[in-house]
């Protein structure tokens, strides 16, 4: 158990770095073609688009289903301050449990749709069982046999993506804290009353889970790697062609 959640830790850590890396590329990139911050959103947004896309239809279908109105919604880029805003969604006012809810849909969403797409298109069984019985040699093996998967350049991108659009945007995670708490105590509690028997129960589908989240997580991680490799080089390309310098931050 300790094991699995050290795996999911260490992957969803390493993608999330990974993550904020990439989008940091992208944008340096979209300001080298362009020149203009602008032109740069709209190339950075055209990328994205997929798992933009996703992102917000997560908001909007959760938020649905919770029986929140949605009023508006948009797949449009635009710039705020300093940040820069990939879409959004406008919906009625909601308690604090729902609006947890639909804030941490495009993660949920999000990490679903990258375990698919390991599990069905990248054949990742093999990558779970080497993740389970730590074996560095096997766990690059089935890493590079991902490049033989049917379209697989096509599947790295919607990865890609996906997991560079997934992570909750401040307003996404207003509402968390309280919620957080709660189930904190929540679990304590009912490991507390339940004691080791409740522990022993819920441990080997919580290892099962938490491997397979390490395995979609370290595979995504692993495609982000070789997506930014390319950016990178992309990038000082079109420095060299443009005469453009692009401070990184």
């Amino acid at each position: 158990m300790l094991t699995a959640l050290l795996a999911f830790l260490v992957t969803f850590g390493l993608l999330m770095m990974l993550s904020r890396l990439a989008n940091q590329l992208l944008q340096a990139l979209g300001l080298l073609l362009t020149g203009r911050r602008e032109e740069m959103l709209i190339v950075y947004a055209v990328l994205l688009f997929p798992g933009v896309a996703l992102h917000e239809i997560s908001h909007a279908l959760v938020a649905r289903l919770l029986g929140v109105r949605m009023r508006k919604m948009s797949l449009l880029p635009a710039r705020e301050g300093d940040r820069i805003r990939l879409g959004f969604v406008e919906m009625d006012r909601m308690d604090v449990v729902r609006s947890s809810i639909v804030g941490a849909a495009p993660l949920l969403i999000g990490t679903l749709a990258l375990g698919a797409i390991s599990l069905l298109i990248f054949n990742s069984t093999r990558l779970n069982t080497a993740l389970a019985g730590g074996d560095l040699g096997a766990i690059s093996q089935q890493l590079v046999a991902a490049f033989q998967a049917p379209d697989a350049w096509v599947w790295f991108y919607v990865v890609f993506a996906i997991a560079n659009s997934m992570a909750p945007s401040p307003s996404d995670m207003q509402s968390w804290p309280p919620v957080l708490i709660f189930m904190s105590i929540i679990t304590v509690a009912a490991l507390a009353l339940g004691g080791e028997t409740l522990a022993r129960s819920i441990a080997p589908p919580a290892r099962t889970a938490l491997l397979w989240l390490a395995t979609a997580f370290g595979l995504t991680a692993f495609i982000d790697a070789i997506a930014i490799v390319l950016l990178y080089a992309l990038s000082r390309l079109v420095s060299r062609v443009t005469g453009r310098e692009v401070n990184y931050r």
